[in-house]
């Protein structure tokens, strides 16, 4: 259900359906505890509830070599801590840079979310039991995805290990399988809970004095780590296209590109490029027959580098080729300015979405069926908590450059960026696959 709702606000955000979902926004306050763990809290008046999230480290395209979704694991064995997980108040999800924990309440239990993030932050010792129980569970998401065509999680997992340690074979599962209780504990003891690197969202009906100081008794003592993740082992000879096995039954392929990371004045066009390039391919019927999903972001974000990424993951029986091809035409557009003619608009658009949270009884008449106000406003907050925990104090800067990007500014930087001799392209086939 959660990853059906990001879905949905997903498509809203592209498709520009917030542009105008600012009059009375939820009211943002930032502070950081004793500690540095850094809070966002986003007040809604008259709310019951409350949405409580932590943003970590640890990710999929972090991961060390030969620790294939490690972090996909450890995710799971994380939130076991606390005892049987229940999935009505409690969530998680690891992502290509970061892990995010969940607490889903209300105005009247909300300091016990604070109790489990305290807890899950804390560093409680794993179990034998909760590995054996989650191991299955977490290997099943692989099994589901399969059959949805939805790769991309894991298609970013294969991409570090391809890319940042030279693997040329992917055990999506084997390398979980064969991990254990101490080396994962150990794993997490070093790379999950670090100082500069942890930010915590709430969203609902608690004002901002009453959350800082319950978090400051709650959280206020965890201690925070050295800043560091698994180092890459790779060299820089790396063919820059490979095709490696992997064993999801799914051909999967994606394209990156290294690109400047958000301070660098050039990252206001290109973070609009990846925009754009995400809703051609959303809407190209050629690639809606070759294609599951497919996407494009500046989300693939590893220690050492930012990239600019396409991913696909491919319908039986396609032609990777026709895909390549596709791809690459609504590249070239890119470069041409008279084919951007819908930037300073989308320019905009974007801007005001990076510049405040929307306002929730306005977007309330965009929302889907079967989506509650709660379900909404929980997943504004966990979006508005992703761009707060990836971009930081840049973010208010990056709203406004959004809104001067031209037409010529995304022509140039695609020009520049996006070429052949800097592609790196990746096709994941499963030996189970012609």
């Amino acid at each position: 259900m959660i990853n059906r709702i990001k879905h949905a606000i997903g498509v809203l955000f592209i498709l520009g359906y917030f542009s105008h979902a600012f009059a009375a926004p939820p009211e943002v306050t930032r502070f950081t505890l004793s500690n540095g763990i850094k809070v966002v809290n986003l007040y809604v008046e008259n709310s019951t509830f409350v949405g409580i999230c932590s943003y970590l480290p640890l990710g999929l395209a972090a991961d060390g070599k030969a620790k294939t979704q490690w972090s996909h694991l450890i995710e799971h064995l994380t939130i076991r801590t606390t005892g049987a997980v229940d999935f009505k108040t409690s969530n998680a999800e690891t992502m290509a840079d970061n892990m995010r924990l969940d607490f889903i309440g209300n105005t009247e239990n909300w300091t016990d979310g604070l109790k489990l993030h305290a807890q899950w932050l804390s560093g409680l010792p794993f179990s034998a039991e909760s590995l054996a129980e989650e191991l299955p569970k977490a290997l099943s998401e692989i099994n589901v995805t399969e059959k949805r065509l939805a790769t991309h999680k894991f298609a970013f997992a294969a991409w570090n290990q391809v890319f940042r340690h030279g693997e040329t074979t992917i055990s999506m599962r084997g390398d979980v399988q064969s991990a254990q209780l101490h080396e994962l504990q150990e794993y997490r003891d070093q790379h999950l809970i670090q100082e500069d690197r942890v930010l915590m969202c709430v969203t609902g009906g608690v004002k901002a004095e009453t959350v800082q100081s319950a978090m400051e008794k709650q959280l206020g003592s965890i201690k925070l780590t050295e800043k560091t993740l698994p180092p890459a082992t790779s060299t820089a000879d790396t063919a820059k296209d490979q095709v490696i096995p992997w064993d999801i039954n799914v051909t999967h392929y994606i394209e990156s590109y290294a690109i400047p990371n958000v301070e660098h004045k050039d990252y206001p066009a290109l973070y609009m490029a990846s925009l754009l390039l995400r809703i051609a391919c959303m809407q190209d019927t050629q690639l809606k027959e070759l294609t599951g999903f497919i996407v494009s972001g500046v989300e693939l974000i590893t220690p050492e580098q930012r990239y600019l990424y396409i991913s696909a993951s491919l319908k039986p029986d396609s032609d990777i080729e026709k895909v390549k091809e596709r791809i690459s035409t609504l590249i070239n557009q890119l470069k041409q300015p008279e084919y951007n003619a819908m930037v300073p608009m989308y320019a905009m658009n974007f801007s005001m979405q990076l510049g405040s949270p929307p306002d929730l009884a306005l977007i309330m008449q965009q929302k889907p069926i079967g989506i509650t106000e709660d379900m909404m406003l929980g997943n504004i907050g966990l979006q508005w908590g992703m761009l707060e925990y990836q971009y930081g104090d840049a973010l208010s800067k990056l709203a406004k450059d959004l809104a001067k990007v031209s037409a010529d500014d995304v022509a140039d930087v695609v020009n520049r960026y996006l070429t052949e001799d800097k592609q790196m392209t990746l096709l994941l086939k499963s030996p189970a696959l012609k």
